[in-house]
């Protein structure tokens, strides 16, 4: 055989392959989540991902680079810019993030919004206060507004009531296996944060409040592709 013809093939073999990945890509979604938490959410979400049987390929879970909301989103979008650069850019880009005390929070969600409204795919996840309501939604529905009392801050008290839930006494930032010690009460979890989010929308609430539920649904629809 000569080199004419072994470089006619090792050229068709590599186009196959060129074409089967482009297929691949065309059929799987790539999201990205970057999370103001450094261990809580991200742990979380590893674990949900894992779950889910996403692989991190298509799922990056990307480190923080800044705890504030502000520095969230920037941080999302220099890892977007990046990978659109590259001439694959990610479809989805999560920015997760807590109200808290947050000076910077009303402006991180706006910047995700206006990067939306010029054709980016940004999404800002919030909760209100904090993560922790999202998993306090597990337990059933609530509705009742979280506040600072005293040293406590008032994601603190968020905190002290999970605490009070089955198996969550000792609840720390960072716990591994949350996610495998809630899983089975997740689907009213999301029912609860749907509620949480039309009583929002026609009271004007805005404590508590959750939008993790979006991210999870967004996941689970992924990992159904």
């Amino acid at each position: 055989m000569g080199s004419e013809d072994l470089f006619r093939r090792r050229k068709a073999r590599d186009g196959a392959a060129l074409q089967r990945q482009k297929r691949e890509r065309a059929r799987n979604k790539r999201y990205l989540i970057v999370c103001e938490g450094t261990k809580t959410e991200p742990q979380y979400l590893r674990e949900l991902r894992d779950d889910l049987r996403i692989r991190p390929q298509v799922l990056r879970i990307a480190p923080n680079d800044g705890v504030s909301p502000d520095r969230v989103v920037a941080h999302a979008v220099a890892l977007y810019e990046e990978d659109a650069v590259a001439g694959d850019a990610f479809d989805k880009v999560y920015c997760v993030f807590d109200r808290d005390k947050h000076t910077t929070f009303d402006v991180a969600v706006q910047r995700a919004k206006d990067l939306s409204a010029k054709g980016k795919p940004f999404v800002p996840i919030t909760s209100n206060p904090c993560f922790e309501v999202w998993l306090l939604l597990h337990f059933g529905y609530t509705d009742q507004p979280f506040h600072s009392v005293g040293k406590k801050s008032v994601g603190d008290q968020v905190v002290a009531v999970l605490k009070t839930k089955p198996g969550f006494a000792i609840y720390g930032k960072g716990q591994k296996g949350i996610y495998d010690q809630l899983k089975g009460k997740l689907s009213q979890a999301l029912t609860h944060a749907e509620r949480l989010r039309k009583h929002g929308a026609a009271t004007g609430s805005i404590n508590p409040a959750t939008d993790v539920d979006v991210l999870v649904t967004a996941m689970q629809a992924l990992a159904a592709k």
